[in-house]
C-alpha cells in the first residue's frame, strides 16, 4: 500500500522539483546579470560586491551544516515550503535595497531559503525513484539551466531596452516564487527522505557503516569535485558581463553571454547522458574541456569569438555537476538527504571561494586575465576526480567499462 502511494506521488512531486529548479536558475542568473548595475549604483569595488554576494553562500554553508543530520528526518515538502518563504522575503528586501547593507541582509536571508530549495529536491527524487536518480538530476539541472537561460534575455529586455532598472529582476522573481509556493501548498508530500518502503530497520552496526561513507576518499573527492567545478563556473558567470562590457566594450555580448552559457547547459544536461553513458568519462572529460574553454576566453579576447567560447563552455560543462553529484549520492541512496547536505556544503564552499577569489583577481589583474585562474582550477578538478574514481574502484563499486552507466543506476554496497 505504501509503495503504491509513493508511485502515485512520484510524477507530480518530481515535476514540482523541476519547476522549483527552473525558478532557482532564473533567480540565480538574474542576480548575476544585475551585479554590474548594482556595483555601479552603489559605487563599490568588484571585491566588495563579491563579498556581499558571498554572504548568501556563507549562510548556505551554515544551513548545509545544520541540515546534514536532519534532512532525512524532516518532511520534504515542509522544508521546501520554508525555503520558498525565506527566498520570497530575501527577494523582496533585495528589490527595495537602497545600499550595500540592505543588499547584504537580503542575500543572507536568500541564502537560507536558497539552500533549502537547492538541496531538498535531490533526496526527494532519490527516495521516490532511486533507480533513475541520475536521469532526474540531469533533468532537474536542465530545468535550472533553462530558467537561467531565459532570465538574462528577459532582464536585458527590461533593463537595457525598456529601462525599468535592475530592481525589477527581484520583483519578477518574487512574483514567480509566490505563484509556485501557492501551487506547492496543494501538492502531495513524499514524506521524509530517510523513509524507504519495504526496508527493515537498520542495526547500529549498519548505521555506523553508513556514517563512515562520508569519510571515504571516494565521497570526499566527489565533494571536492563539486567545489572545484563551482569555482570554475562562478568564475565565468559572475564576471561574464564585465568581460564583455568592460574588457571588450561589447554591449550585445554582455547581454547575451549568460544566456548563451545557460542555453548550452540546458541542451547538454537534457540530452548529454544519451550520448555518453559512462559517468567516469563524462565527469572527467567535461571538467577538463570546460577549463579549456575558459583558457581560450583568456587568450582570444574577441567579441564574437568569445561568445562562441561561452556557448562551448555551456555545452561541455552542463553534465559535469549533475554527474559528479549522482556519483556521490550513489554511494548510499538510503541516506541521500545527509549526503546531499554534505555535498551542498562542498558546493557552497567552491561557490563562495570562487566568487571571492575571482573577484579579487578581477580587481588586481583585469577580468580577462582572471580567467586564467579559473581555467587552472579545472586542472585541479580533473586530478581530484581521477583520485575519486580510483577510490571507487578500490571499494569495488565501479565496474570497468561503459556498463557503469546513468541508465543502470543501482544501490551500491556500504563502504567498509
Amino acid at each position: 500500500m505504501h509503495k503504491t502511494s509513493v508511485k502515485q506521488r512520484l510524477p507530480l512531486y518530481i515535476l514540482l522539483c523541476y519547476i522549483l529548479s527552473f525558478y532557482t536558475g532564473f533567480n540565480m542568473s538574474a542576480a548575476q546579470f544585475v551585479l554590474l548595475d548594482m556595483k555601479t549604483e552603489f559605487a563599490i569595488s568588484s571585491t566588495l560586491m563579491a563579498a556581499i554576494s558571498s554572504a548568501q553562500m556563507i549562510t548556505s554553508l551554515g544551513m548545509s551544516l545544520l541540515f546534514s543530520g536532519l534532512l532525512d528526518r524532516l518532511d520534504n515538502k515542509k522544508v521546501m515550503l520554508a525555503g520558498c518563504f525565506c527566498s520570497i522575503l530575501g527577494s523582496i528586501i533585495a528589490g527595495f535595497s537602497n545600499g550595500p547593507i540592505m543588499t547584504l541582509i537580503s542575500y543572507m536571508v536568500s541564502g537560507i531559503g536558497g539552500n533549502m530549495l537547492l538541496a531538498t529536491p535531490f533526496p526527494a527524487m532519490t527516495k521516490l525513484d532511486p533507480a533513475r536518480i541520475t536521469l532526474h538530476v540531469n533533468r532537474q539541472q536542465g530545468a535550472l539551466s533553462c530558467g537561467a537561460f531565459i532570465s538574462p534575455l528577459l532582464m536585458a529586455l527590461l533593463i537595457n531596452e525598456i529601462g525599468l532598472g535592475w530592481r525589477w529582476s527581484y520583483h519578477i522573481s518574487t512574483c514567480m516564487l509566490i505563484a509556485i509556493t501557492i501551487f506547492f501548498c496543494f501538492a502531495p508530500s513524499p514524506g521524509k527522505s530517510g523513509e524507504v518502503a519495504g526496508v527493515a530497520e537498520e542495526t547500529p552496526e549498519e548505521r555506523k557503516a553508513r556514517r563512515r561513507i562520508i569519510l571515504t576518499p571516494a565521497f570526499i573527492c566527489m565533494g571536492l569535485g563539486l567545489a572545484l567545478y563551482m569555482f570554475m563556473e562562478i568564475g565565468l558567470l559572475s564576471y561574464a558581463k564585465d568581460y564583455f562590457m568592460v574588457g571588450l566594450n561589447d554591449i550585445l555580448g554582455a547581454s547575451l553571454c549568460i544566456s548563451v552559457v545557460r542555453g548550452g547547459m540546458t541542451l547538454s544536461r537534457l540530452f548529454g547522458e544519451r550520448l555518453i553513458k559512462n559517468r567516469v568519462w563524462m565527469s572527467i572529460g567535461t571538467m577538463s574541456l570546460s577549463g579549456l574553454c575558459l583558457l581560450l576566453m583568456a587568450i582570444f579576447r574577441l567579441p564574437v569569438v568569445s561568445l562562441i567560447w561561452c556557448a562551448l563552455f555551456g555545452l561541455i560543462a552542463g553534465p559535469c555537476w549533475p554527474t559528479i553529484l549522482s556519483m556521490g549520492l550513489s554511494l548510499d541512496t538510503k541516506s541521500s538527504g545527509k549526503l546531499t547536505s554534505i555535498l551542498m556544503l562542498f558546493n557552497n564552499v567552491g561557490n563562495n571561494l570562487g566568487n571571492l577569489l575571482i573577484g579579487a583577481c578581477v580587481d588586481m589583474m583585469g577580468v580577462g586575465n582572471a580567467y586564467y585562474v579559473a581555467a587552472g582550477i579545472s586542472l585541479i578538478g580533473v586530478v581530484v576526480l581521477l583520485i575519486g574514481v580510483r577510490s571507487f574502484r578500490r571499494l569495488g563499486q565501479i565496474p570497468e567499462g561503459p556498463e557503469w552507466s546513468s541508465a543502470q543506476q543501482q544501490e551500491l554496497p556500504l563502504a567498509n
